[in-house]
Formats: structure tokens, sequence, C-alpha cells
């Protein structure tokens, strides 16, 4: 069977939609529709009920949900580990989200590599619903998320408390500029502080609008382990009385791939997350 009929049933299943799933799938609706309908003929029965609303599985359908996933799952996990690289017995993929890349991915990736030079590694850095959807396809074995997702046999720890705090540039604190630290901060930026909701300049990346602050100024909101460097230099100012937000990272994980090395693999991370390393963001050569 090709695989990508089992993944276009479930980007249906997750999305809702035949429309949706051609958008996040970037082909178009006809392609859906043909997979599908060449899916059900491969198994002799209807998947989808189609309405104005959307897809809604049959109960034949909800029988192969937990087959499709088996189906990616297995397939991706393949693609991970095959071919293996000469003189190693495994390997493991992990991930973090792009602003978590430096420094904490780099250093767990580092401090990996040197205490298991065997353990073949891949280092993935994606957006948070990016990386957990590889988890669940089976494509990663563990990623540093902001927003934990949950679903049947997932393992969610959290390895930091951070906080969003709002700082200005000691040369010139204006304009405000807004960062984009997901659906929840903008929930609650929005409602702390009506004012600032809609501004001229706004980043999706927070290293690179803490890049612009301290390059043309500003103020906005940015992680306390990235700001404390530039508040200690005086090159950035804490903004008194303003508003500060909680910003946790997690660890997620399957149950159902726990190993020694996975322990291993959790124990360092931990290590590396209280260690005493530049947050900056600024990497150095």
């Amino acid at each position: 069977m090709d695989i990508n009929l089992a993944k276009t049933f479930l980007e249906i299943v997750r999305s809702g939609s035949f429309v949706a799933a051609a958008e996040r799938l970037h082909v178009t609706q006809t392609t859906v529709t043909a997979r599908i309908q060449g899916l059900e003929s491969l198994l002799g029965c209807r998947l989808f009920a189609r309405s104005r609303s959307g897809a809604r599985m049959t109960d034949n359908g909800q029988k192969f949900l937990d087959h499709a996933n088996k189906l990616v799952q297995t397939w991706e996990a393949a693609r991970r580990d095959l071919p293996l690289p000469d003189g190693h017995g495994a390997r493991f993929a992990l991930g973090a989200e792009v602003s978590l890349c430096n420094p904490i991915l780099f250093n767990w990736a580092r401090r990996l590599r040197e205490a298991w030079p065997e353990q073949a590694l891949r280092v993935v850095a994606g957006d948070g619903a990016g990386l957990q959807q590889q988890l669940e396809l089976g494509a990663l074995d563990a990623a540093l998320v902001y927003k934990p997702e949950y679903w049947s046999g997932t393992q969610v720890e959290q390895v930091l408390e951070e906080k969003l705090i709002q700082v200005c540039s000691a040369s010139n604190p204006e304009p405000y500029v807004y960062v984009d630290w997901g659906p929840e901060f903008s929930r609650q930026h929005d409602a702390a502080l009506p004012g600032l909701s809609r501004a001229a300049l706004d980043f999706n990346l927070g290293p690179m609008a803490l890049q612009y602050l301290l390059h043309c100024g500003g103020r906005g909101y940015f992680r306390t382990r990235v700001a404390q460097k530039y508040l200690e230099s005086g090159q950035l100012l804490r903004v008194e009385q303003a508003p500060e937000f909680s910003y946790p990272v997690y660890l997620v994980y399957s149950r159902d791939n726990r190993s020694v090395f996975m322990d291993n693999a959790v124990a360092t991370l931990r290590a590396v997350a209280t260690d005493d390393i530049d947050w900056s963001q600024r990497w150095a050569f």
C-alpha cells in the first residue's frame, strides 16, 4: 500500500476536512479525494462521511485509525533509522523549537555525542506542532516544546520554568516590538496590554527580534535567561511594572520508546538545563 494513502487519511482526521488536509499536504483537493477513494477500494469499505461541515470518520474509519497510525509510524521509523551510519547500531532523533536551538538543543546534542560516541544522532529544529507531529509519527524520539500536546502514550515533563519579561534598549526604548511567542502568550498579552495588541513591528522569532533591539532599539518581551546577559551588561533595561508571563519548556516523548538510552538522554538534558551556559543566543565561532 502507498504510505501516502495512510498519511492522507490521518491528515483528514486531524484537520477535519478534505479541503484543509489538501492545504496542509500541499496537494489539490482532487488528489486527496483520489487517495481516499483508492484506500477505500483497497479496504473494501467507506472511511469518511462527508458533509458541508467537513469529514467525519465512519465506524470503519475509526477502526482503521489505529492501523493507519502504526503504518505511518513504522514507515517513518524505518526512514529515520535506515541506512545506519557505519559502526553505529541505532539512531536517536531529538528536536526542539527554533528559539531553543541555542544553547539548550546544541548543548544537549553535544553532551550526548561526547558521552555516547557510538550512538548516531539526528538533530532537528522546527515549530512545536510540526515537531510533535513527527513524534507521533515516530520520526522523532524526543522534542523540546513550549506548548505540549497530549495523546495516548505520550510523556510530558517540564524541563525549565521560564518567564517572558519586557525589556528595552538602554539607548533607544522605542518602538514597541511585538514578539510572537504563540497563541497562549498572544491571548494573555492582549488581555494585559490591549493598547499594544497591534504593534507596527512584530517578529515571529525571538532571537531575530532580540538582535533588532540590540542594533536598532525598541522594547518587547523576551525570555529571562536570554535577556539576562544583556541586562547585566547594561545594553538592555528591564521595563518596570510591566506584566510578566510564564513560559515553561517541556520535553515530550513516547512512553513506548522508553529505553536505556532514552533515560540517559533525559538525565543529560536535565543536567544541561541547570548548567551555567550562555543563553544570549549569539553563536560564537
